[in-house]
């Protein structure tokens, strides 16, 4: 056998050898974007589920507050007898949900790079849409509530004393009524507030005409903080939809 015939062998095995190692480097590599991309997923899946549900409990305070905003400003624009207790409870329900969505998955696959292992571009564009959509809607939904619940319906109710903060009915939501029904046992069943001093003006009075304005306002408010709530359950609802039949493809 010549020389030059031995050296042409030892090259080919060199070149299948390393054709070998590139291809294993490959499919590793493969490997390890396919298991990224299905965790990954798989973590914004939990998000997504969890989103629904959170979206689906402010969606329906919102729509509870805004139904006493708008019941508490209907019996406010007319005049006497009032049912005292009925509309001191509606204006205590006009309060504000803060709205804060899982966006861990997401976040992580923006902080690893991971976003670009996701293979369907489609299903990449959907997802950086809904998290801006979400997060643009979310940062409304907070100005709105600093703006107009806190700036102006909670300084009429309470910084000018118009009605006390005491609770006996359904709050609207279940931490506020454990923390109203605490502070009531703590007072005892014996104690009496003082009545609320809103009774003491009359109907066109600035402190009720302020008074019926931030109600009105906050039940557009709240409406508007319903509807991105069902839009975005919806919005969620797809795009899960979409990652399970993508990663049922795979």
């Amino acid at each position: 056998m010549s020389s030059s015939s031995s050296v042409g062998r030892t090259l080919f095995q060199g070149v299948v050898v390393i054709a070998s190692i590139l291809l294993a480097f490959g499919a590793n590599a493969w490997w390890v974007d396919r298991t990224t991309e299905i965790e990954s997923l798989e973590l914004v899946l939990r998000d997504l589920n969890d989103t629904a549900k959170q979206l689906q409990t402010f969606s329906t305070y919102s729509a509870g507050a805004g139904y006493s905003a708008l019941a508490a400003y209907g019996a406010l624009s007319k005049r006497a007898p009032y049912d005292k207790n009925t509309i001191r409870n509606h204006l205590l329900r006009v309060n504000r949900s803060t709205l804060q969505l899982p966006m861990a998955g997401y976040a992580d696959l923006l902080n690893s790079g991971d976003l670009k292992a996701i293979g369907n571009s489609g299903l990449r564009d959907s997802l950086v849409r809904f998290y801006e959509s979400a997060e643009r809607r979310q940062t409304i939904i907070e100005n709105n509530n600093r703006v107009y619940i806190d700036g102006q319906l909670i300084p009429a109710l309470f910084e000018r004393g118009l009605i006390l903060p005491h609770f006996n009915g359904n709050a609207g939501s279940e931490s506020s009524n454990q923390a109203n029904g605490a502070i009531n046992n703590k007072l005892g069943v014996s104690f009496a507030h003082r009545p609320d001093p809103i009774w003491n003006f009359p109907i066109d009075s600035r402190e009720w005409r302020t008074l019926r304005s931030t109600l009105l306002t906050s039940a557009q408010i709240h409406a508007v903080g319903e509807n991105f709530a069902n839009e975005m359950i919806l919005e969620a609802q797809r795009l899960e939809d979409a990652i399970v039949i993508y990663l049922n493809e795979r």
